[in-house]
């Protein structure tokens, strides 16, 4: 029989016995009202026991819950804030103890860091589902970060691959947070610049890893190519372009009285401005 003797060294079944005298460990009443969907990111924000925001996200078999700032487990892996801050750490001691290019990821080293990499990833797509787009863009950039890492560092050829073929999907989501936020605020000339930034940028680095096969096949510049297509076609036409676009017009049809009357136009809204 166990003892009840509840003295300064209380035995630890003792107080998983009392936790869960106390708790209620069934997260039905959680889930009540909050059917799961299978087509859809069901996500929403709590508050904490401990006052901070939370991300939960509705699963089939039950939740997800990620804090809203740090690592989304809340852990701090080495005494860092996240693992590729303790990383980057170890990277600039090797510099400084051995030499530039002394530094190597291990195998293990790079799975621990795209374990980090997914969980930022399921918050990532979280913060686009609740319209958090710099939040989802920070995010985009921590795990740029684990990528650019793995690429320059890693010992496996296969590592560095996984890196290259990642970086372009992430650094589409980074473009697609930066060009929501723009939307948001209906600001469609600020959206497109970053959507054609994006696209500069992918292609720019699958130039530079050498994967020139990609330049047409690439999924993400598939979608920013088509986001872009459409974006323009929303865009709010300003009463100059609107101008343009008719004097064009006028003069491919040989309108030639007609182009002369919107030349007038495009002067005198010069010089209004």
């Amino acid at each position: 029989m166990r003892s009840t003797f509840k003295g300064p060294f209380v035995n630890k079944f003792d107080i998983l016995e009392g936790l869960s005298e106390n708790m209620d460990f069934d997260i039905h009443s959680k889930l009540h009202g909050w059917d799961y969907s299978a087509n859809e990111l069901n996500v929403r924000k709590i508050e904490g026991v401990d006052g901070r925001p939370k991300i939960q996200v509705r699963m089939d078999l039950g939740l997800m819950q990620m804090e809203w700032e740090g690592r989304p487990d809340g852990l701090s892996p080495n005494g860092k804030q996240t693992q590729l801050d303790y990383f980057l750490d170890r990277q600039k001691d090797s510099d400084a103890e051995n030499g530039p290019g002394s530094f190597v990821l291990s195998r293990e080293d790079c799975w621990e860091l795209a374990q980090e990499a997914m969980k930022f990833y399921w918050r990532r797509i979280s913060f686009f589902e609740l319209k958090e787009y710099a939040l989802a863009e920070r995010d985009a950039r921590h795990n740029l970060g684990i990528l650019n890492l793995c690429h320059e560092y890693a010992e496996a050829e296969e590592d560095r691959q996984m890196a290259e073929q990642h970086t372009p999907f992430v650094t589409a989501h980074c473009t697609q947070a930066r060009a929501l936020s723009h939307l948001d605020g209906e600001q469609h000339s600020k959206a497109l610049v970053e959507i054609r930034g994006g696209i500069s940028e992918i292609e720019n680095y699958l130039r530079k890893t050498g994967r020139f096969d990609q330049l047409e096949h690439c999924p993400e510049l598939h979608f920013l190519r088509q986001w872009e297509t459409e974006v323009e076609s929303k865009r709010p036409v300003s009463p100059r372009e609107k101008l343009s676009d008719e004097l064009r017009s006028a003069i491919e049809n040989d309108q030639f009285e007609l182009a002369a009357t919107i030349r007038d136009q495009l002067r005198s809204l010069e010089n209004e401005n």
